[in-house]
C-alpha cells in the first residue's frame, strides 16, 4: 500500500511564533534571545501548565509521572497498542538558548496540532513527552527524568538530590505541582517508540552544507569528580620549594585532560567546574575539586581515554613530588546508545522525502539525550537540523524558522511512516534485552 500522507504538512509559521512566544515568556535573559528556564523552578512550571492545556485541548490525555515527567497522549485506534512519542525537554542551562531541547518539544506539539485538525487517525496512540531536568544545570545528573523512567537511574537518588540552595528534587517537584502518580517506569508507562527532534549543537551539518541529520547512535560518556589535596599556607610567608598547592597541581592535571584527549585522539574530554576549598586570596589551596566530562564513540573508547588521563595524572603527581595528592569519584556517566533501525529507517525515509538523499547525513550525537535512555529499553531514534555555528549551551543559540519547520515536518512524517510500517506489519514489536 502506498504511503498516504507525503502530503501533509506541519505549520512553519505557527510551530516558530509558538516557540518564540512562550520561550519570550518563561525564562527569557533580559537583553538578548537566550534563556534561564531551569529544572523545576517556576518558570518551568509556568511553560508545563501551558503545554499541558495545549495537549488538552487537542483531545490529549495527560499523564505526570512521579518524576514530574509529562505525556500527553492522543489516542490511536487500536486498543492497548503503546504510543508513538516524540519529545525532549523545557528546561535550559543557566545561560542557554531557545532551540536546545525546546524545538523537540515544541515540534511535537506541533504535529499533535496537525493531526487533530486533519483528523488524522493513527493505528497506535501518538505521544508527546516532556522529560525533567535533562540539563542536570540546576540539579546534578543530565536526563534524569529519562534515566529514572528507564530504570537505569534511581528514584530514591534522585529525589535526594539538592540544588545550590538546598532544595531536593522531590520537594521542587512537590512545589509546582509535578510530583506525579504514574508510575516512573517504561514497564508499567511503556512506549511503542520514541522519536526525538533536536538541533545538532555542533558544526557538522553546516559546515557539509546538508539539511538533515539522520541520528544513528549516542556516544558514551562518563563524568568523575577530581579532588586535589595539598597543604593550606601563607602565601607571603611560604617558600616557593616548600609548598604543597593544589591549585596548582589542579592546573596541571586539568592541563593533562585536554592535552591527553588531543594527543589519543579518543574522543573529547572536557573540564567545566572548578571549585577551591579555601577561595582566599592570600591563601595557598589545600583543596581544590574539578569535573571532567569525558566523550567517545564507544565504551571501549571512553574506557581507553580515561585510562591514559588518569596515568597522565600519576605521571604528573610523582614528578610535583610535593605531597600533593588527588582522589577521583565516577559521579555519572551514560553508556553508548544505539539507535533500532526501525526508527532509523523512519526518519531517513522522511528526510530523503523531504530534502533529498544529497542533503542528509548519518551521524552520531556527540551530547546527551533523552533517546540515549530510551533506547536502552525501546525503539528509539533521533533527528537533527542545523545550529549555526554550531552554537549550542550558549545564549547565540540559533537555528532557522526554515530549520525548525524543516525538523518539525521530518518528525511528523517519520511518526506517520511508523504507524505505517506498524498497520503494515512490516514494524514488529520491540522485545526487550532486559
Amino acid at each position: 500500500m502506498a504511503y498516504q500522507y507525503a502530503t501533509l504538512k506541519v505549520n512553519g509559521k505557527r510551530l516558530n511564533e509558538t516557540l518564540q512566544s512562550t520561550c519570550t515568556s518563561w525564562g527569557a535573559l533580559p537583553n538578548s534571545t537566550g534563556m534561564r528556564r531551569l529544572a523545576l523552578t517556576q518558570e518551568d512550571k509556568h511553560v508545563r501548565d501551558w503545554i499541558v492545556e495545549e495537549c488538552k485541548a487537542l483531545g490529549c490525555e495527560v499523564k505526570v509521572d512521579q518524576m514530574g515527567n509529562i505525556f500527553a497522549i492522543r489516542p490511536g485506534t487500536e486498543k492497548g497498542r503503546k504510543p508513538i512519542a516524540m519529545g525532549s525537554h523545557l528546561d535550559t542551562q543557566p545561560a542557554g538558548g531557545r532551540y536546545d531541547g525546546i524545538l523537540g518539544v515544541q515540534s511535537a506539539l506541533e504535529v499533535l496540532r496537525v493531526l487533530h485538525e486533519n483528523n488524522i487517525q493513527t493505528r497506535c496512540p501518538v505521544a508527546l513527552i516532556d522529560w525533567t531536568n535533562e540539563e542536570g544545570a540546576r540539579y546534578p545528573g543530565a536526563m534524569m527524568g529519562s534515566g529514572v523512567w528507564s530504570r537505569t537511574t534511581s528514584m530514591e537518588t534522585c529525589y535526594k538530590t539538592i540544588d545550590a540552595e538546598g532544595v531536593t528534587v522531590e520537594a521542587a517537584l512537590e512545589d509546582i505541582g509535578y510530583l506525579g502518580k504514574t508510575p516512573c517506569d517504561y514497564r508499567e508507562n511503556g512506549l511503542e517508540s520514541y522519536f526525538e527532534l533536536h538541533i545538532e549543537q555542533g558544526p557538522k551539518l553546516e559546515l557539509a552544507k546538508k539539511s538533515v541529520g539522520v541520528v544513528t547512535a549516542v556516544q558514551g560518556m562518563r563524568w568523575f569528580v577530581v579532588r586535589v589535596a595539598g597543604v593550606e599556607g601563607h602565601a607571603g610567608t611560604a617558600p616557593m620549594d616548600a609548598r604543597s598547592d593544589a591549585m596548582v597541581t589542579a592546573a596541571r592535571l586539568i592541563a593533562a585532560v585536554k592535552d591527553t584527549a588531543t594527543s589519543t585522539g579518543l574522543g573529547v574530554a572536557t573540564v567545566g567546574v572548578v571549585t577551591n576549598d579555601t577561595q582566599a586570596q592570600s591563601t595557598i589551596p589545600s583543596g581544590v575539586e574539578f569535573i571532567i566530562d569525558a566523550r567517545c564513540s564507544t565504551d571501549q573508547m571512553v574506557d581507553d581515554l580515561c585510562t591514559a588521563m588518569f596515568k597522565t595524572f600519576d605521571d604528573i603527581v610523582k614528578k610535583e613530588d610535593n605531597k600533593t595528592s588527588y582522589h577521583i569519584v565516577r559521579s555519572y556517566g551514560v553508556p553508548e546508545a544505539v539507535f533500532h533501525t526501525d526508527c532509523i529507517e523512519s526518519v531517513r525515509a522522511s528526510a530523503i522525502a523531504e530534502v533529498g538523499e544529497e542533503k542528509i547525513m548519518e551521524m552520531k550525537s556527540g551530547a546527551g539525550h533523552d533517546a540515549a535512555w530510551a533506547s536502552k529499553v525501546g525503539k528509539s531514534s533521533m533527528i537533527f537540523v542545523v545550529s549555526k555555528n554550531g552554537l549550542s549551551h550558549n545564549p547565540n543559540e540559533y537555528t532557522s524558522p526554515e530549520d525548525c519547520e524543516l525538523g518539525a515536518q521530518v518528525l511528523l512524517q517519520s511518526v506517520l511512516r511508523y504507524d505505517e510500517g506498524v498497520k503494515s506489519g512490516s514494524i514488529l514489536p520491540y522485545k526487550s534485552k532486559i
